[in-house]
């Protein structure tokens, strides 16, 4: 907390469970603003899981920590990245 230079917005959103697994939930966000997929120990429900329920939470915009990239994400990333291109290529090849 004590990195953050701002304080707390927190406002309530909403959205809707749209994909159950094992272990995950998929919600989205009402009014257009993406998706969220967590782990399913980290809802809070008295109910049944089930799709189409509404959520809601409380949420704050994110802030930017520094001015540079942390190196060990950024080779993650790249790392990542450069997979799937691979991947990419094999399948087209492939074809």
């Amino acid at each position: 907390m004590d990195r953050l230079k701002y304080t707390s917005t927190e406002r309530m959103y909403e959205g809707v469970i749209v994909e159950l697994t094992d272990g995950s939930v998929t919600i989205d966000l009402k009014g257009r603003l993406g998706q969220f997929k967590i782990p399913k120990r980290m809802l809070i429900s008295d109910y049944e899981l089930k799709l189409g329920l509404e959520v809601g939470f409380l949420l704050s915009y994110p802030e930017v920590l520094g001015p540079e990239p942390n190196e060990k994400y950024e080779k993650i990333i790249n790392e990542n990245q450069r997979r799937e291109a691979e991947k990419q290529k094999q399948t087209e090849s492939e074809e």
